[in-house]
């Protein structure tokens, strides 16, 4: 290990000195070798964030725009060496930004202009987004909306797990107890939070452009999570051993033919999108053939050779998760916050 890191300087870097502490290849080539087991607890708490995230608008795009607001917070925080704890960050009455400009916002979220345009109109009618003088804040009701209380100690457990894996290897060092990873992004939540957005927002963005649209990524996710939870409980230690690389769990996930599926109920009641919406999404995905419909109506993954995109997503989207934890571990490891 090298000596520990400034996190205050570390972003205007792009974390190049943080990584000079835990290794992103390392760390990916560790996970790969414990695909099932790394993957599960991140899927638990990506689908319960999602599905809270749509809840608020009933509308990602709009929460996406939102996100991408308050992570220009969060970058403007660390530019002027400033962090804030997660009570003293949301127990302000408002928030400045910066200008907001439509066609960053576009290009950066992979959203069409007046799209954006009409999204901005609807948080400021909403009181959400408001001008004073020559100033743009986020309120406190936008604050408090986009809290991350419920979901904060399931990813707290999600690091827990990860530490676990890799504590097995010299170069990490101890594992660290999901108490005491909730607590340090609490007390360095502004940093540890434009971390998770960096990674956040172009995951999301990516699953958008792939599916066309995320209420489409999140009905295809509730049933590709269904069929992963079968898989893994069905996973013989034998098999398990010959998985060395999240293709090969990818490509035999795939193949593996779950004896039940989900219906547009569950997933309606899984994702809080409306039935009918669910229906409609469904249709669309049986058609491009990402999915399988039973004589009973539930639905499976579709044939492997139809989702050569998907797989190119998957692989880019775990590689990402690797290089969130390990800057994220780095923070709680190697830098001036770490934890003791």
């Amino acid at each position: 290990m090298n000596d520990p890191v400034d996190i205050n300087i570390a972003h205007i870097n792009n974390a190049e000195i943080i990584n000079n502490a835990l290794d992103k290849e390392a760390v990916f080539e560790i996970f790969e070798r414990f695909t099932p087991d790394a993957l599960a607890p991140f899927y638990k708490f990506q689908q319960t964030w999602v599905n809270k995230s749509h809840a608020v608008f009933k509308n990602f795009d709009t929460y996406l725009i939102l996100m991408h607001l308050k992570q220009k917070i969060y970058v403007d925080y660390s530019d002027r060496f400033h962090y804030m704890s997660v009570d003293a960050f949301y127990n302000q009455d408002k928030v400045a930004i910066e200008k907001i400009n439509l066609i960053q916002i576009s290009k950066s979220l992979n959203i069409p202009k007046e799209t954006v345009r009409r999204k901005i109109n609807f948080l400021q009618k909403k009181d959400i987004i408001f001008r004073s003088s020559k100033s743009i804040y986020l309120n406190s009701k936008a604050l408090e909306i986009i809290k991350p209380t419920a979901t904060l100690p399931m990813l707290a457990i999600f690091f827990e797990k990860m530490s676990n894996i890799l504590s097995k290897e010299n170069w990490f060092g101890r594992s660290l107890k999901r108490e005491n990873i909730e607590q340090f992004v609490k007390d360095h939540y502004t940093v540890c939070w434009e971390y998770f957005y960096r990674f956040q927002i172009p995951y999301l963005t990516r699953h958008r452009k792939t599916f066309g649209d995320l209420e489409s990524w999140n009905v295809w996710g509730s049933i590709a999570i269904a069929q992963t939870s079968a898989f893994n409980k069905d996973l013989k230690k034998i098999f398990r051993e010959k998985l060395t690389s999240y293709e090969d769990y990818f490509l035999s996930m795939l193949k593996f033919k779950p004896e039940r599926g989900i219906n547009a109920s569950s997933i309606s009641d899984i994702s809080g999108i409306p039935r009918a919406t669910v229906i409609r999404k469904l249709r669309t995905l049986e058609k491009k053939f990402l999915i399988r419909r039973s004589n009973k109506l539930e639905y499976t993954l579709g044939p492997a050779k139809k989702l050569k995109v998907i797989k190119e997503n998957y692989l880019i989207n775990q590689k990402a998760i690797s290089d969130f934890c390990t800057t994220m571990f780095n923070l709680m490891k190697n830098s001036k916050f770490k934890i003791n």
